[in-house]
């Protein structure tokens, strides 16, 4: 077994948090922005994953993959990434949609598992859940645009605890370090 550390300092924590912060204010005070910001970022990734992709099928002569897998996808790449940089609302509401049928399928799960187990623990907070997920996808299917800013701010808000705990975490340890362990199997 091979062990991997992580070491975490202060300095390291309160930065991180730091950035979370301000990641947090930005995607709260200019949602608009961020939720634009976060399209455009992938759009960019998906084209120059793309192009890796289409560039590594086009030039290797021995691969895991058939070269015409590793062009196609990179081609799909590409032209996805243009959709996105042209189309920055519709990816939103598309990434949007992805979150209500999860949300969806989540909340069916739950209530059926709640319906269906008259002996499952805590069986009126498992259905609770589930009515909430249903309700969440219904909201987002609903107005998915107005969703779409939601999560952003969803996602802002998350991004406020974390980095305040992040950064109360860094000023409160002192000179420490926290080393964290991995154990990998070969």
């Amino acid at each position: 077994m091979e062990c991997m550390c992580c070491i975490l300092d202060r300095k390291s924590l309160a930065l991180r948090g730091i950035v979370a912060v301000i990641f947090g204010i930005l995607a709260i005070a200019a949602t608009q922005f961020t939720l634009d910001f976060l399209v455009y970022m992938f759009g960019f990734f998906a084209i120059i994953s793309g192009i890796l992709n289409a560039g590594v099928g086009i030039s290797s002569e021995r691969s895991e993959l058939p070269k015409w897998l590793l062009v196609t996808t990179g081609v799909l790449g590409i032209l996805l990434g243009i959709f996105a940089l042209l189309t920055p609302l519709i990816i939103a509401m598309t990434i949007t949609m992805f979150i209500a049928a999860w949300a969806l399928m989540t909340g069916v799960s739950d209530l059926g598992l709640a319906l269906s187990n008259k002996t499952a623990p805590h069986r009126a907070l498992l259905a609770l859940s589930g009515i909430i997920g249903i309700l969440f996808a219904i909201i987002l299917v609903l107005t998915p645009i107005l969703g779409a800013y939601a999560l952003v701010i969803v996602l802002g808000i998350y991004a406020l605890v974390f980095g305040f705990i992040s950064i109360f975490l860094g000023l409160s340890m002192g000179r420490e370090k926290v080393v964290v362990e991995t154990k990998t199997v070969p």
